[in-house]
């Protein structure tokens, strides 16, 4: 008699997909800059700056960063206690040495933890709904759009909170590029 596979058993697995193009090699870019900012790393802040769009730092080993917290600027360093901070609009200042890069954000959270393994290195993950850098910011539009907001009809509730909350926004932008 024949052995026959039973209609109950399962299907082989399909074959794995592979990605191609730009995809590998964004993916390839991210896992590279990864490997270069943590290898060999004692005792120093890795920071982590991402938006849904972009990862601007991956576990980057600097000094300190400066966040504008809902309650205040603050600045972490490493081995700072446990923090989940909310962010509101305003400028992060990542230091390293004598150099130091400022972005914009508009808001989001800083997560703090101490670390897992033993290199000693605490990270810092800042995840924002917008992150550029302040060299990118325009004045001169921000204040533009900033005249267009608050000349356009707030007839509805809908209208002066949308006016209230850009102008909050935008103002925060125009200090930024100061």
């Amino acid at each position: 008699s024949e052995l026959r596979p039973s209609p109950t058993a399962a299907a082989p697995a399909p074959a794995p997909t592979t990605t191609t193009g730009p995809a590998m090699a964004l993916r390839a870019a991210r896992l590279l800059r990864f490997a270069e900012a943590s290898s060999g790393v004692q005792n120093r802040l890795l920071v982590s700056l991402c938006s849904p769009g972009e990862a601007v730092m991956v576990n980057k080993p600097v000094d300190s960063v400066t966040v504008p917290g809902t309650e205040g600027t603050f600045t972490v360093t490493n081995n700072h206690s446990l923090i989940v901070s909310q962010l509101k609009a305003g400028v992060i200042t990542v230091r390293d040495g004598q150099e130091s890069k400022d972005y914009f954000i508009s808001d989001g959270f800083l997560f703090f933890n101490h670390p897992t393994d033993g290199s000693g290195c605490c990270t810092a993950k800042i995840s924002a709904v917008e992150l550029v850098p302040t060299s990118a910011l325009d004045k001169d539009r921000a204040s533009q759009v900033l005249s267009e907001l608050m000349a356009a009809p707030k007839d509805n509730d809908w209208d002066r909170a949308r006016a209230q909350l850009g102008a909050a926004l935008i103002q925060q932008v125009i200090k930024a590029a100061e």
